[in-house]
């Protein structure tokens, strides 16, 4: 197996039943508080909100990790949505089949809905009601909103914490939605040394349909998780951990034939989309999902959903980390390893997002009239130099030592997309990202080789849910910071998400951290927040997009 990012830092160190009651209104954690009847013990959940309706999901399964429990039976499931948590006065409703083909997950798209308001849903089977969900339409394309404020979560590895962060957001109010940008589930196997007391990955390392199957169970029978489900409508991307770490395109991490992968990928996708709140658009076909999507909040923001793990050519540099300088050879050798990458790190046909992707991201934004686009996404896109962590090791640092498995390692498809935004100027570009277990704050610039360029995006880079970053690992993080200076702040400490709220003249982005992630019980506060105001893209206005607050 190749070894993996964490490796290369640690040698640089070194050297039953329902019942609908007024608990939905008595506080924000009023759902949490019910107890989920036996047939539907994986809760439910909403998603890809419209102004005119969302997708609605659940999963009938009685034995949740052991497959779901109900054979090859099919079963009628009732549906309804209504304008109260009470339900006395139900808008819609419908049956639907839950079939073992799809391992009895339920799917209903609902529409003709009012815009930019609540709904509460249910559904029931075999004599069982779910626990009650709520959810919210966005306001129509195009007409005036005021404010939206939603939060940026991703890795949520179940044996590395309690999922305490997913309780502290069912506690803000005026969420209009959640977004989770990958590692929505882990796909290895149980450590030796759990680090949460008691939350143990229930099978070896993921490749078959019942696998993937029983871990998302065990990952949705979480109650904070289930409980920020019902509240809040979800819009979801995936990274690698939804599949296998660091896979790129029909490419594994590991030894595996690209036969037994493509079969093990195509296992994974399946699930997914029978797990996530997602609309038959994106249905996985015989190629593949289409998931990148994008979703309009009024006249006040675009979002776009990207998926740079399905169509990316092969990491460079055995997608550890990679390096143009000729002084990484004897650090390559110690570590055991070649870091001297010379022209992969620059292959122009290198691409995290396809072309495909990249022309209709390019689309969107040349044609978006809203105030604020949002660019959701996997992997860090500013660039991260670590050349200055091999000082203790070389007497000098590198120079352009890279993560390659972010943007970092695809460099040129990344300037074309920096070029793109300083030509066409989209109205406040912000991206929006996860994976790297820790939270941060940049500038992204025209032209990183002169700090004085123009911003012509800014970047909130959101912490785990729970998945590890390390303290050794933050120390290394903080000491490149000086060497990376559009990079505004830095915390790999807490876990936790980042809540962002939208105006028509700044969006900003508090980063909220968990004090002990293996405490279920542990306080979360803000850690850091910075604000973008409306026109920081315009040309001539410096290197600058974020400021403290």
């Amino acid at each position: 197996m190749k070894r993996t990012r964490r490796d290369l830092l640690r040698g640089v160190a070194g050297i039953a039943g329902f019942a609908a009651s007024p608990a939905f209104l008595r506080g924000p954690l009023g759902d949490a508080a019910e107890t989920d009847s036996r047939l539907f013990p994986l809760g439910v959940a909403s998603g890809d909100p419209s102004a005119s309706g969302f997708a609605l999901w659940t999963r009938l399964a009685p034995y949740p990790l052991q497959g779901g429990g109900l054979g090859r039976r099919v079963v009628p499931v009732r549906w309804t949505v209504s304008a109260d948590p009470l339900f006395a006065r139900e808008l819609q409703s419908g049956t639907v089949l839950a079939v073992p083909e799809n391992g009895h997950a339920v799917r209903v798209v609902v529409d003709g809905l009012e815009p930019d308001r609540f709904y509460w849903y249910r559904f029931s089977a075999l004599g069982e009601t779910s626990r009650v969900g709520r959810t919210k339409t966005f306001p129509g394309i195009g007409s005036p909103a005021r404010r939206m404020r939603f939060a940026l979560t991703s890795c949520q590895h179940y044996e590395a914490g309690f999922y305490t962060a997913w309780r502290d957001l069912c506690r803000q109010e005026a969420v209009d939605f959640v977004f989770h940008v990958g590692d929505y589930i882990y796909e290895d196997g149980p450590t030796r040394t759990p680090i949460a007391p008691g939350r143990v990955h229930n099978s070896s390392e993921l490749r078959t349909v019942p696998d993937y199957r029983n871990r998302y169970a065990l990952y949705k029978l979480d109650d904070d998780l289930k409980a920020a489900h019902a509240r809040y409508p979800f819009i979801v991307t995936w990274d690698d951990h939804e599949v296998d770490n660091n896979y790129a395109g029909p490419y594994p991490e590991d030894n595996q034939s690209l036969d037994a992968f493509a079969e093990r990928r195509a296992n994974a996708y399946r699930v997914y989309y029978e797990s996530m709140p997602l609309r038959p658009a994106q249905a996985p076909g015989p190629t593949g999902m289409t998931l990148y999507r994008k979703l309009s909040f009024g006249d006040l923001a675009d979002i776009l959903a990207l998926d740079t793990r399905q169509f990316r050519t092969d990491q460079p540099c055995g997608d550890l980390f990679g390096s143009t300088d000729p002084l990484s050879e004897p650090l390559g050798r110690a570590l055991g390893r070649p870091l001297l990458c010379g022209d992969d790190l620059t292959a122009p046909d290198a691409t995290m997002t396809g072309a495909a992707q990249q022309a209709w991201l390019f689309d969107q934004l040349s044609f978006s009239r809203a105030k604020w686009n949002l660019i959701a996404q996997q992997v860090m896109m500013m660039r991260w130099d670590l050349g200055s962590v091999t000082r203790p090791v070389l007497g000098a640092s590198l120079e352009n030592l890279y993560n390659v498995d972010a943007w970092d390692g695809y460099p040129v498809q990344r300037d074309r997309i920096l070029r793109f935004l300083a030509d066409r100027r989209p109205s406040n570009p912000v991206v929006l990202t996860g994976d790297i277990h820790s939270s941060w704050a940049a500038n992204l610039l025209a032209d990183f080789d002169d700090p004085a360029s123009d911003a012509v995006a800014a970047e909130f880079v959101g912490t785990s849910i729970s998945s590890a970053f390390g303290d050794d690992y933050a120390r290394i993080a903080e000491s490149t910071l000086p060497f990376n200076r559009h990079i505004r702040w830095f915390d790999g400490l807490h876990r936790g998400y980042t809540l962002l709220e939208a105006t028509a003249d700044r969006c900003v982005g508090e980063h909220r951290g968990v004090d002990n992630v293996v405490d279920p019980d542990s306080g979360v506060s803000a850690l850091s927040a910075f604000v973008v105001r409306d026109g920081f893209n315009q040309p001539g206005r410096g290197p600058e997009a974020l400021e403290r607050v």
